[in-house]
């Protein structure tokens, strides 16, 4: 499985080696650099990924290649990035506006019909897609192997680095990204396995050092000056005056610092001139970087978190290391309870939105990522942050976004504030005993959020759910499933100060059991009951509707009346809550920027959403409500409503094929065109009738609560409702 990007000189010194020399031995991987090899090589990359928001074959292509690494008699032992280092932020969001500008052009080229060059060029241009939101995904394939993992406090190229020098017993090879360079390891780091052929890559940082003729510090100054993650390329590099091989390489910038006396701060001096202009505070930012190489963050194997060369720590640390959190936040990081934006928030004193794969950035989703969705950070960070030392308490959280330089928003806990004794009081008063549970509801589906709704319609059981004493040390999962869910839908307004639902909880409760038969229908499809939530979360921040129809975008309905393509629109954004399965080859099929913008809102909202059930569920820990010598960290993290999301493939199908059908066709004739329609358009959808089927469902079960609403909401939207549930009855 060879590389196709980073430093192509350093490439250049991969060296090969027979698979046999790895037996009986157990590798350390970089989980991020090991699922980037899935998206950027041949034939397990998918060129749609940016235009569908999705994967449909990266399970199956992770499963096959483990069943090698066990065949082979080898053991891979991932690490996964933790919280964000000090300057990926800027990265990442350099690269995903890169990406964006080069699937604009993909998209130009799909509206004129070049369908084979809008697949090239989608598929190399997809650094807007976040490699971590496929980690849950690896985790839970490791769990369920049997495969052990750990979350590094910061980076897994760090902690690798660390079980390489100490010559730990966990690790008898590494094997990740080029960064690793970046730190002391002993020597040598495993690239790529191609298990059928039986060989696999790797090289030598000394042998390289030895080529190019210079030192170790050298080394690592000239690495960084061509670019990290964390780090963007010195800009004299990025010019061809300077540098005719373009990209530049470490060797052109070992070139460079040769003709500076070995400094880089004496190259920034001789190209002041190209800096001013490109990147007048990029010697700063080097200095950072340089330092959080120096002192890199680690746990060591008595499960201690530590400091490189701590003697040499400079007083403001904080601002290359960000700030230290408490190890138990950690610890919950590593065992797979929480994510890792939570605590980059607390760390960093920053919040960023990354820019979205569509690019658009529509007025809508402007005030839904600056103004609406602000609560819930706001209430994440007011139950996590009290727990917190206090010189972070009172640090203020600033938000960024990807679009907008110039915007900036404080977020700042204090604890006389009323909003946030406010959201402490609601999410600590729900005290729930288990065998008040297990006598009114014997069968309860612990975390379905169906029973957690629909528990609340019990008003014996609503009541005694109100706090009288202290909560202490849950033990069972289940219940702290449910109570997370319980204290989430108390903060979002979907149930009173009484633990009685409001009318929106009403109406959640009502779409939820309208959906119960499907779900037990179609036990192998997830999340159907989270994805309800989801769309009332929508419904609620009036984005799950027909406005902003955003024609200009193409892919809209064509067929019909006004009525009928408000109404089709309405259905499909429904159905893109929800997945189209799919076989393992990707995806084929037609597309929509249309759709991909308004995924940009429901991706937003989930991941609000799920910031905030983290939120929830950590502080139960971190308040000692809940016992926490346990061994299901990972199990409560997962099974935690929010964790994954969709794209747009059945969205786009359910469009296309009710559009072709008309209000006047007979039963055969529509029974004809669905027939037909997969061959046609999705060819490699495994079960694409079901889908349709649940989509379908999904909507009305949507429609039966919405209808139970009265001022919360206007007439004119719950009849644009009705009119979309007549249309679909004549089609289905």
């Amino acid at each position: 499985m060879p590389n196709s990007f980073e430093d192509q000189w350093i490439n250049e010194q991969t060296a090969t080696a027979n698979v046999s020399e790895l037996d009986d031995t157990t590798v350390t991987v970089d989980a991020a650099y090991y699922l980037q090899l899935f998206l950027a090589n041949a034939p397990y990359q998918e060129p749609l990924l940016p235009a569908l928001g999705g994967l449909t074959g990266i399970q199956s292509h992770i499963e096959s290649d483990l069943d090698s690494w066990k065949s082979n008699n080898t053991t891979p032992f991932f690490v996964f990035n933790g919280q964000s280092v000090v300057g990926s932020d800027e990265i990442t969001i350099q690269q995903g506006l890169r990406a964006i500008a080069g699937t604009d052009e993909a998209w130009s080229l799909y509206f004129q019909s070049q369908a084979n060059e809008a697949v090239s060029a989608f598929g190399t241009h997809k650094g807007a897609y976040l490699v971590q939101n496929l980690y849950p995904l690896l985790q839970s394939i490791l769990n369920r192997r049997g495969l052990y993992f750990k979350v590094a406090p910061v980076n897994a190229a760090a902690q690798l680095a660390y079980l390489d020098m100490s010559n730990s017993s966990q690790s008898s090879a590494i094997m990740g990204s080029q960064e690793l360079l970046l730190y002391p390891i002993q020597d040598l780091v495993i690239r790529w396995i191609e298990w059928e052929n039986g060989t696999f890559g790797c090289f030598q940082k000394k042998t390289m050092i030895k080529n190019l003729g210079v030192s170790e510090a050298m080394f690592i100054d000239a690495f960084l000056m061509t670019g990290t993650n964390f780090l963007p390329g010195f800009p004299p590099l990025k010019e061809a005056s300077i540098t005719p091989r373009q990209p530049s390489t470490v060797q052109d910038a070992v070139n460079l610092l040769r003709t500076s006396e070995k400094s880089v701060a004496n190259a920034c001096n001789s190209f002041s001139d190209i800096l001013s202009k490109r990147d007048p505070t990029w010697l700063q930012k080097y200095r950072r970087a340089r330092m959080s190489v120096n002192h890199f963050t680690y746990i060591d194997e008595t499960g201690e978190i530590k400091v490189h060369n701590p003697d040499t720590l400079t007083h403001d640390n904080w601002e290359y290391l960000g700030y230290r959190l408490p190890e138990e936040l950690y610890h919950y990081l590593d065992r797979g309870l929480i994510g890792a934006r939570l605590p980059s928030w607390i760390s960093h004193g920053k919040i960023v939105v990354y820019p979205t794969l569509d690019g658009v950035g529509p007025a809508e989703y402007r005030n839904l990522v600056t103004n609406q969705l602000m609560s819930f950070r706001q209430l994440a960070i007011f139950l996590v942050l009290p727990r917190m030392n206090r010189g972070i308490q009172y640090k203020p959280i600033i938000v960024r976004v990807w679009y907008d330089d110039r915007y900036s928003h404080q977020i700042e806990y204090r604890p006389q504030d009323p909003q946030a004794t406010k959201c402490i009081q609601q999410a600590h008063g729900w005290d729930v005993k288990q065998d008040s549970v297990d006598k009114l509801f014997p069968n309860a589906k612990h975390g379905s959020v169906l029973f957690e709704v629909t528990a609340l319609k019990n008003p014996q059981f609503s009541e005694s759910t109100v706090l009288k004493g202290k909560t202490r040390n849950i033990t069972s999962s289940n219940l702290l499933l449910s109570i997370t869910i319980w204290r989430y839908l108390h903060l979002r307004g979907y149930t009173t100060d009484n633990h009685r639902l409001t009318p929106w909880g009403e109406a959640l409760a009502t779409s939820l059991e309208a959906l119960e038969s499907t779900v037990e229908d179609h036990p192998k499809v997830p999340g159907l009951f989270e994805a309800v939530l989801l769309a009332y979360e929508l419904i609620r921040l009036d984005i799950l509707n027909v406005r902003h129809s955003h024609p200009e975008l193409n892919g809209l309905p064509m067929n019909g009346s006004n009525d009928d393509k408000v109404s089709l629109l309405l259905i499909s954004r429904c159905a893109l809550l929800l997945k189209l399965r799919h076989q393992a080859n990707g995806y084929t099929g037609p597309l929509s920027k249309n759709f991909l913008c308004f995924r940009s809102l429901t991706s937003s909202v989930r991941e609000a959403g799920r910031d905030l059930f983290e939120a929830i569920v950590a502080s139960l820990f971190l308040y000692a409500q809940a016992e926490r010598g346990r061994d299901d960290y990972l199990h409560i993290g997962q099974s935690l409503p929010f964790l994954t999301d969709t794209d747009v493939a059945l969205g786009i199908a359910t469009k296309t094929l009710l559009d072709d059908i008309g209000p006047d066709d007979t039963p055969a004739q529509k029974l004809a065109k669905k027939k037909d329609f997969p061959s046609k358009f999705v060819p490699f959808a495994t079960h694409f009738h079901e889908d349709l089927e649940i989509a379908c469902d999904f909507f009305d079960a949507l429609h039966a609560g919405v209808k139970t609403l009265t001022s919360e909401m206007s007439a004119a939207d719950k009849t644009v409702w009705e009119t979309a549930s007549a249309y679909l009855q004549l089609r289905r």
